[in-house]
């Protein structure tokens, strides 16, 4: 993906030649409208998912590796999503090895992020541990009539669960037209103002989530054995 002509020059700055980024938010948010938007071109469809998907590109000299994870209900707490669900998340750090240099919170800028959806969000980011909240920004999907809205707009008018997850992201938010490809620069702009904050350096799990995921995993897979053997033992 290679389509930015004149606005090349505004790339220029990137101090590494790869850029790891992850899709994270609620379902319907608009994670495969912004991946679209980042890579040029439609790479992620407009269907939920229940497993991570990466897709590789390249813009200007810059290659690109997105990561799109299922979405969670939003008004519903941790507890109440699939296993696979929360893993996938995790899973999706290791997908970006050797880790994501961004993590994009998708939320698209007609919902209310009430306090309900605020504590269900807090509860599937403490799946990565808080480390994570370095290496995050906001980014608001809108219709082309809110274009002129400014995400500053969209915190100071979204209440105190907006005010808060702006703050988890030390005010690091921006609000993009996904349809809308000559937005794609100023993204990617913000995007690189993060990860030279960051000394361009990777997120890395924490050894204790990671552990607690193998655990699941492993789980998982004895269930699916023993789920196999009673159908094995029904079909005889």
């Amino acid at each position: 993906v290679d389509s930015l002509g004149p606005q090349r020059k505004s790339l220029d700055g990137w101090c590494t030649s790869q850029l790891k980024i992850v899709l994270l938010g609620g379902r319907d948010s608009g994670k495969n409208a912004v991946g679209n938007l980042i890579l040029g071109k439609e790479e992620f469809g407009t269907e939920e998912r229940t497993l991570c998907s990466r897709r590789i590109g390249k813009v200007s000299e810059l290659r690109v590796t997105v990561v799109n994870t299922p979405g969670w209900w939003c008004d519903s707490s941790a507890q109440n999503t699939p296993k696979l669900v929360k893993r996938e998340l995790i899973t999706s750090v290791a997908l970006c090895s050797p880790g994501p240099h961004v993590f994009l919170i998708i939320i698209k800028a007609t919902s209310v992020l009430s306090e309900k959806h605020r504590k269900a969000l807090e509860e599937h980011m403490a799946l990565l541990g808080d480390a994570v909240w370095s290496h995050c920004m906001v980014v608001f999907t809108c219709a082309e009539k809110y274009k002129d809205t400014n995400s500053e707009e969209y915190v100071e008018s979204g209440g105190k669960a907006l005010c808060w997850l702006s703050e988890k992201c030390s005010q690091r938010c921006h609000s993009v037209v996904p349809s809308d490809n000559s937005q794609r620069t100023v993204l990617l702009e913000k995007i690189q103002k993060l990860v030279t904050e960051n000394g361009n350096s990777v997120f890395e799990m924490q050894e204790h989530f990671l552990w607690v995921n193998e655990e699941e995993k492993r789980e998982m897979e004895e269930r699916t054995r023993q789920e196999r053997k009673v159908i094995n033992t029904e079909t005889r």
